[in-house]
């Protein structure tokens, strides 16, 4: 279940400002209230909305932590300050974003990476080095054989006993 808040309003926000018509309420977006009382209609503050989308709540975050902790602060948001954005420039380089986006909305394709997967039994070798450990699928009748043999073998076990 979604909650309010949660980033896909943020998606149906997003597509709504865009131009496509979704049906949709503002109950779920980021600065609904809910009515006190039954019977009431909810107030919708589109500010605290905007403020969302622009990344306010982060800024918060960081001045926070600058502030308090700022070997946490450091390593939270170390790809930002390797960028030079500071909790000032947030706002803008969101603003960024958006005009980036409305000036070419075609998205372009990522670069694929060349790596490849060697599959040696449950190990998967990747090109880059890395290895990981997965389960083969199995047939029913392999389960089955399985299955029996650990019966067969436990019912072995027992007779000895």
């Amino acid at each position: 279940r979604t909650c309010v808040g949660h980033r896909m309003w943020g998606a149906l926000k997003g597509a709504v400002d865009g131009g496509l018509h979704i049906p949709h309420s503002t109950k779920n977006f980021p600065g609904f209230k809910a009515p006190e009382e039954k019977g009431q209609e909810g107030e919708y503050d589109a500010e605290a909305h905007k403020d969302r989308i622009f990344g306010n709540h982060v800024k918060e975050y960081m001045e926070m932590l600058q502030e308090e902790d700022p070997t946490k602060y450091e390593a939270h948001f170390s790809k930002f300050i390797a960028k030079g954005i500071d909790a000032e420039k947030m706002e803008d380089m969101y603003t960024e974003a958006h005009e980036k986006i409305r000036s070419d909305p075609t998205g372009e394709p990522a670069e694929k990476k060349a790596i490849t997967y060697e599959r040696d039994d449950d190990t998967v070798k990747a090109s880059d080095g890395t290895e990981h450990v997965r389960s083969n699928k199995i047939t029913l009748t392999q389960r089955r054989e399985k299955v029996a043999a650990k019966i067969a073998a436990a019912q072995a076990k027992m007779m000895e006993e």
